[in-house]
Order: C-alpha cells, then sequence, then structure tokens
C-alpha cells in the first residue's frame, strides 16, 4: 500500500509550488513564444535532448523527471575526464572516493555508512550504465573517461520502470557517440599539467571513424592513455608523490545498417587502471603526508562486450541489448595499524591486504518503445541478469608467525600449517563466491487524459535469488585452529514496484509534474566477524556471533516539480522538491573490534529541493546556477546504529551549489571562450549520532575550475586551471580504530591546484 509523506511536508511542498508558479505567471506568456524564437535572434539557449525516456529522443525540459546532463566537451575545456569530475557539481549527487576507481555515488541523502571495499555484499543504490549496459559497482565503479561521449544524463529518483537493471536512488547515463557510415572523421586530444604538490600529468586521446561501406556500415575507434601524478608522500617508506595513477582505455564500435529499418550496434571497450596509492592522509603527519609500511594501490582491469540491435516496426522499436562484462579488481591496503591493534601489540610489521573481485556478468534487456509522437507513448521490456563474482582476501604479514607465536608462548607457531592458509605469516585467507540471478518485467505509459494534463502509470516486478558460499581461515577467521569459518546460503526476493506521474502543461514551455515511485533493493550475506577479536562487542549486543545474512530494503520516493524556459528562449529554470521515505534499511553496524555486519533496522526520511537555472544574457555571456538542499534523517530510532530520531544522516552534504559562466569574445575566424565554475558543500558528518566513537566532521569545500581557449570549427587550444584556489578537498575521513597505532584519523585529499595546456584538433 502507497504510504504518504507526513501532511505538513506535503502542505509546505504545495506552498513551495504555488509561489513558484505564481512567480512565474507573468513569464508564461513569453514562454509560450519561446518554441519559436523570432527569425535572426541568436540568443535562445541550445535545446538539450537526453533519450531518459526510453521512447526516443527528447527536450529534457518536456521529460518529466529531475534529470542533468553533463557536456563532455565542457569537461574537456577544463581539464576534467572521469566520474569524480562531474558529479560534484551535481545538485543532490555525492561521491565519496578513496583513490581513482575506488568510490562510492550517492543521491539525495540516501546513505549510511562510507565506501568499504572489503564487504562484498554491499549494494549500490544509483546505477552507472555505459549505453544501455549495466556497469557499477558499489565501491568500484569503474574510472572510465567520458572522451567521445554525446552527452551524460543524470537521474534522480528511482528507476526501475524505464531501466532493466533498476535503480533506488537514481541513474547515471554515459551515452558514446555512434559510427558514421556517412563520412571519414576523426579527433585527436592532447592534455599536459602540473599539480602542485606534486609533477607533470599527461592524457593523450584520439578517435577515428571510418566508413566500411557507404550508408551501410562504419567502424569507430577510441583510444585514451592518461598519467597522472602522484601529490601525497609516504613517509614510512621514504616516497614522494606516492599515489600516481595510470589509465589506458579502449572502445571499437561497429555500426551496420542493411536496410532503414534496422541498425545492429556491436562494441568492445577494454579499460586498465593501475593507481600506485590511495589519495590518504594523516593530517596530524603534516600536509599530503601518509604513511605505511607497504605500498598501497588498485588495479582494474574493465572489458564489456555488447550488440544492440534496433528494429523499427513503423508503430514501435524493437531493441535489444546483450552485454557481457569481464572484470578484475584487486586492491591493497596497508593493515598494520589494525593488526598491531589487535594481533600484536607493540610491534609494528608489515600487514599486506589484498581485497580482490572476479567479475562475470551477461545482461539481456529487450524492449519495445512506441514513437514518441504518439498520443499513448509507452516502453515496456524484459530484462535477465546472471552475475558471478569471486572475492578472496589475503593478509599477508611477513614476520607475523614469529611474533604472534611469541604473543601466546608459541614460538613454533606456523599460520599455515595450524589454521591453512595458502603460505605462512598470513593473519587472514578467505573466499567468497557469489552467483546473482536476476529477471526482471518493467514498462510504463503516457496518455493525455485531459488537453494538458498527462498520466503516467509504470510497474516493474522483479525475481532476485543470491546464492553464496564463504571460507574464511587464520588466526583473524577461522573459528577455531584447525576450523575454518565456512558457510552456504541463499538469499531470494520478488515483488513488484509501481511508478505513477502526472504531467500539466501549463504553457508549450513550462510543465509542472508529480511523482511518486517505489525503489527497492537486493538483500545478501554478511562476512562473519571473528569472534577471536569481537565476542566481547557482540555480547554487548546480545549476539553469541554477526548475523550471517541481511534482507532487502525499499523506499517511496514523492517529487513535485518544474520545468520552464522563458523569455523567448532565453532563461531556463527547472525546480523540484522531494520527499523519501525509507524503510527496512540496510544498515552496517560498526563494532569497537574493527569488523561490522549489515542488518535491517530503523527508518530515514529525507527531503529537499532542487534546482537548475540557465541564462542567456547576451550573446556573449551565459550564466548558470544550480543547487539542492537536502535533510536526510533518523525517522525514530536506529538502535544499532546508536542514532536517535532527528540525527542527521552521515556522509552528505546538506547544502550544494554551482555557479558556472562562458564569454565568447567572436573573433573574424573562431572565438575567444572563458569558462569558469564555483561549487561549494556543506560540511558532513562520519555517524548519525555525535556521541558515536566514529562521529567527527568531514569539512565543507570549496572548488574552483577555470579556461580560457581559442576555438575553430577544426581545432581548439586553452589554458585551464582545476582547484584554483588550492583548498584542502576532504571527500571522505576515516576514523580511527586502531587507537595509539595509528597517528589520527585518515583523511582522502582531492588533487590540489593543477594547471594545463589543452589542444584538440579534427580532421
Amino acid at each position: 500500500m502507497l504510504k504518504s509523506p507526513p501532511v505538513s511536508i506535503l502542505v509546505r511542498a504545495a506552498r513551495a509550488a504555488a509561489s513558484l508558479l505564481l512567480s512565474a505567471s507573468a513569464l508564461w506568456p513569453l514562454a509560450s513564444r519561446a518554441d519559436a524564437p523570432a527569425e535572426g535572434d541568436n540568443l535562445a539557449l541550445q535545446e538539450v535532448v537526453v533519450s531518459a525516456s526510453r521512447v526516443g529522443d527528447q527536450s529534457v525540459q518536456k521529460i518529466p523527471m529531475a534529470i542533468s546532463v553533463v557536456s563532455p566537451a565542457a569537461l574537456d575545456a577544463k581539464g576534467l575526464s572521469g566520474i569524480s569530475d562531474f558529479v560534484g557539481e551535481l545538485p543532490s549527487v555525492n561521491l565519496q572516493s578513496v583513490s581513482p576507481g575506488e568510490n562510492v555515488v550517492d543521491m539525495r541523502g540516501l546513505v549510511t555508512n562510507q565506501v568499504n571495499p572489503t564487504n562484498a555484499q554491499q549494494r549500490s543504490l544509483v546505477a552507472l550504465y555505459l549505453d544501455d549496459a549495466s556497469i557499477g559497482q558499489e565501491g568500484f565503479n569503474p574510472d572510465l573517461h567520458v572522451y567521445d561521449l554525446e552527452r551524460i544524463e543524470v537521474i534522480r529518483g528511482p528507476q526501475g520502470t524505464l531501466y532493466g537493471a533498476g535503480s533506488m536512488a537514481g541513474t547515471i547515463r554515459l551515452i558514446t557517440r555512434k559510427p558514421d557510415a556517412t563520412a571519414f572523421l576523426g579527433d585527436a586530444d592532447l592534455s599536459v599539467s602540473d599539480t602542485r604538490h606534486g609533477a607533470t600529468n599527461t592524457s593523450i586521446r584520439g578517435m577515428v571513424n571510418l566508413p566500411l561501406i557507404d550508408d551501410k556500415l562504419a567502424a569507430r575507434l577510441v583510444l585514451y592513455r592518461s598519467d597522472d601524478s602522484g601529490y601525497i608522500d609516504n613517509i614510512e617508506l621514504g616516497k614522494r608523490d606516492a599515489n600516481p595513477s595510470y589509465a589506458t582505455q579502449g572502445r571499437l564500435a561497429v555500426r551496420w545498417l542493411p536496410i532503414d529499418a534496422f541498425t545492429l550496434d556491436v562494441s568492445a571497450l577494454f579499460a586498465r587502471l593501475n593507481a600506485q596509492g590511495r589519495n590518504t592522509v594523516y593530517p596530524q603527519l603534516g600536509a599530503y603526508t601518509y604513511e605505511s609500511l607497504t605500498p598501497e594501490q588498485l588495479s582494474d582491469y574493465f572489458k564489456l562486450y555488447n550488440v544492440t540491435a534496433d528494429w523499427d516496426l513503423s508503430f514501435a522499436h524493437l531493441i535489444s541489448s546483450s552485454s557481457y562484462t569481464q572484470r578484475h579488481i584487486a586492491e591493497y591496503e596497508s593493515f598494520e595499524s589494525l593488526d598491531e591493534s589487535l594481533l600484536t601489540p607493540g610491534d609494528r610489521i608489515p600487514a599486506n591486504n589484498l581485497n580482490g573481485n572476479d567479475i562475470h556478468k551477461f545482461q539481456q534487456e529487450i524492449r519495445l518503445a512506441s514513437r514518441p509522437d504518439q498520443d499513448l507513448r509507452w516502453v515496456t521490456g524484459v530484462y535477465f541478469e546472471r552475475d558471478s563474482q569471486f572475492y578472496p582476501q589475503n593478509l599477508v604479514s611477513p614476520g607475523f608467525d614469529s611474533v604472534f607465536g611469541a604473543e601466546i608462548g608459541d614460538p613454533s607457531f606456523n599460520s599455515q600449517t595450524v589454521y591453512g592458509t595458502p603460505v605462512p605469516d598470513t593473519p587472514f585467507y578467505g573466499t567468497i563466491n557469489v552467483v546473482e540471478r536476476q529477471f526482471a518485467l518493467f514498462g510504463e505509459a503516457t496518455y493525455p487524459i485531459l488537453p494538458r494534463l498527462d498520466l503516467t502509470l509504470g510497474a516493474r516486478y522483479f525475481d532476485f535469488n543470491d546464492h553464496f558460499g564463504l571460507f574464511f581461515t587464520g588466526v583473524a577467521g577461522a573459528i577455531n585452529p584447525g576450523e575454518p569459518d565456512t558457510g552456504n546460503g541463499e538469499q531470494s526476493s520478488k515483488g513488484v514496484n509501481p511508478r505513477a506521474v502526472v504531467t500539466f502543461k501549463a504553457t508549450d514551455q513550462v510543465i509542472v509534474y508529480g511523482e511518486a515511485a517505489r525503489g527497492f533493493r537486493y538483500g545478501g550475506v554478511n562476512e562473519p566477524a571473528p569472534v577471536v577479536f569481537c565476542a566481547a562487542d557482540l555480547e554487548a549486543i546480545g549476539l553469541k556471533e554477526s548475523p550471517q545474512s541481511f534482507g532487502p530494503d525499499h523506499l517511496w520516493s514523492y517529487t513535485l516539480g518544474e520545468k520552464g524556459t522563458f523569455g523567448n528562449g532565453r532563461w531556463k529554470m527547472n525546480v523540484d522538491g522531494f520527499y523519501i521515505d525509507w524503510d527496512n534499511v540496510q544498515t552496517l553496524h560498526q563494532l569497537a573490534c574493527g569488523y561490522n555486519f549489515a542488518q535491517n533496522a530503523g527508518k530515514i526520511t529525507s527531503q529537499g529541493i532542487e534546482w537548475e537555472s540557465e541564462v542567456r544574457a547576451t550573446s556573449a555571456l551565459t550564466l548558470g546556477i544550480s543547487g539542492s538542499y537536502t535533510d536526510a534523517t533518523a525517522d525514530g530510532p536506529i538502535p544499532n546504529l546508536g542514532a536517535t530520531n532527528g540525527n542527521r544522516a552521515p556522509f552528505f552534504p546538506r547544502n550544494i551549489v554551482t555557479v558556472n559562466g562562458t564569454y565568447d569574445f567572436p573573433l573574424p575566424a573562431g572565438k575567444i571562450e572563458v569558462s569558469a565554475d564555483y561549487t561549494y558543500r556543506s560540511r558532513q558528518f562520519t555517524d548519525f549520532s555525535p556521541t558515536a566513537f566514529d562521529y567527527t566532521v568531514i569539512p565543507s569545500s570549496v572548488l574552483l575550475n577555470g579556461s580560457i581557449g581559442y576555438v575553430t570549427d577544426r581545432w581548439s587550444a586553452s589554458v585551464y586551471g582545476t582547484n584554483l584556489t588550492d583548498n584542502h578537498l576532504v571527500s571522505l575521513v576515516g576514523v580511527n580504530t586502531a587507537g595509539i597505532y595509528q597517528p589520527g584519523n585518515l583523511q582522502y585529499w582531492g588533487r590540489p591546484r593543477t594547471i594545463g595546456l589543452h589542444a584538440h584538433v579534427k580532421f
């Protein structure tokens, strides 16, 4: 049964909407004339077209959803290329970033814990797509760069009725350019920059489009290479700039058009990332300073193969998308402080912990979508996914056996012979095997029930099954010597998620919409907390061992929004308010022993407002401002988190504001383009309760980027700067759980001020 938000919230939202409409009503006559700007009028904003509704390309101003669109060209001009570069400027979107390729995207305050690379079953609330393929991975979203993309669409709110993989909080879509069978073309791109506290960074990118058979067959090849310098020093290893990263990517796409009504796209993408260190800092040791006895690094080998067929049946399009993902992730962390705290008090020895993940994923989506010019617009589809993952975790600590043996009075102690670890000096070794299957039927339909009033109804039926098995051994994993911790289990769920939208077309250029949608997230299995370390902590909460599994959670999301274009197309203003009721929340119970487990407990509500506005002030000057206010709090007590009613949810800024501008100086050939953007993000916290042992502040941040360049139809050159004020951009704080053995809290800092040159040429 649909659960309503509190009346007071609806009243405030209705009053805000009424006020907004009344203030805009005087401009609606202007908006009605903006559909066709006066001849010779060059001041109208460029129309932005998206495919988020899945029924063909439409103006983003006509779609009743909260959507932000990012231009890859605007990112290129400022030397920005990765997911961390664009999500930070968007309303109601936050990124927890530890290093390139190790991150979590959160939306609308729906978050309870920080990124945790050791949690094999932590599930993302935000879906990440490359074209029609779901590629997101909680904690390890692939670090794909945005070169040769048409656009990036960021959709806030549950998306289960339109997208095969579904999502609970929102969806990010990276949409590639497709091969062109009518012309040979290409481009090349070079960027060289220098980072303060670091060194030189380079990136080189190129694309070539080859028509193989005129108007019938074409291929498109894209290559990318970047070398980004480190900027954090590891004083214990004596290594400067210890966190460089290197990325190599390639994509080959082929398009075949045998007849006018049929298109076949085949693509293969390869991406390799080597991050030689994490962006970790111990502020107590000094700015941009870290210490560990072993180097930390991340390697990620990502392959994606896709075949998409689009058949125009006249009354509708039949689309089939088949994808196969193969991925190998290996993350190495330094655990010596935690080991010293738990296993070898007073003896600091190297502790190199490997978190791995081998992923094999097959996805098949088939959908039928009506033509966008019909009165009854609809899309329906079927989705199947099989996801196989193997998680090895191996903590190797040279010298551990002798130190631990002396600690327990057994100088002959050998972890391999006593616990069966692969090699000696291994405090922990474990594997988890997960096989997930998901089947879904989804769809929605829109019909004009009145001349200016559209009704959209949709639903998603899902059937999910999760098989898992685990094997843990070693001092920190086994139940007893010679008795590894093993387990097999299964978790399944099925149900229906509905969505309803009412859209009122106030004028040809202003719409008002209301949406109610249900989101759902699958459950999973917990990695056990070792009783040898955590018995007292577990007993304190009435448990003998940590729970083996946790169940699904769900939410209802309500949105009331407006999209309007005014002043003959010169001004765009989009505003929406949302209220979210998140129940049976998957929360992470953090134990003082350093381990944790997930369980369903409590309820969280999130409410807020989001806006995006852009104005063409003159023929040369375009200004924009966007932002959000998000108030996500515990609705009643959440005992396992120590949260009381009204405690603010962690890891999400209450306020985000971005101001940007572009100024063009026309020249006889080309133009000079100056652009800048400024983003403010308010402070965050690391737990619900201010009395929690892991509660601290993630400070607010200010980010200023800018560029100035010369642009022609064929080539461009620019000077750019990122983080021009050289602020300490703290994306995350890890609270010290190792006590005196760790030099304070860990902070994760973004890249310092970087100045560079960028050149781009088309041929």
